[in-house]
């Protein structure tokens, strides 16, 4: 079944309103669930699966690291959108990008040497891009 990310991004102003903002139907990411408490994401040879931060690349598990784990999740979530290495490290680091340095370009090396090439695609000068 081909299936619907739901985004929810919040602003919090310095004043402390919250505005919110709700990005819906992001196409290419087919869920399937087998449990109400379960996420599994698929594409095409590779199956995310969230809640047991496992990743299985033509039914095989693939042994990722945390970081690996967490920055394929991140971009899979956000199919075909560009993610610059700022943004990534900071959804899956939880600090602050400015010395971010060569980390996400090394963190994405080893999950192409893992699961392929034809996931992640490098926008020149821009980032990262998850391909469906």
């Amino acid at each position: 079944m081909v299936g619907t990310i739901e985004i929810v991004m919040r602003k919090i102003a310095p004043t402390g309103s919250v505005s919110e903002t709700v990005l819906v139907s992001l196409p290419g990411a087919e869920s399937q669930e087998t449990t109400p408490s379960s996420d599994i994401l698929t594409f095409h040879n590779l199956e995310i699966r969230i809640n047991e931060q496992t990743v299985y690349h033509n039914g095989i598990p693939v042994p990722l690291t945390h970081h690996e784990f967490f920055t394929l999740l991140y971009l899979a979530q956000h199919p075909s959108w560009v993610l610059s290495k700022e943004q990534i490290y900071e959804a899956v680091w939880k600090a602050d990008p400015e010395h971010c340095g060569a980390a996400v370009a090394n963190v994405i090396s080893q999950i192409r040497r893992k699961i392929g090439d034809g996931y992640i695609e490098t926008v020149v000068n821009s980032g990262y891009r998850f391909v469906v």
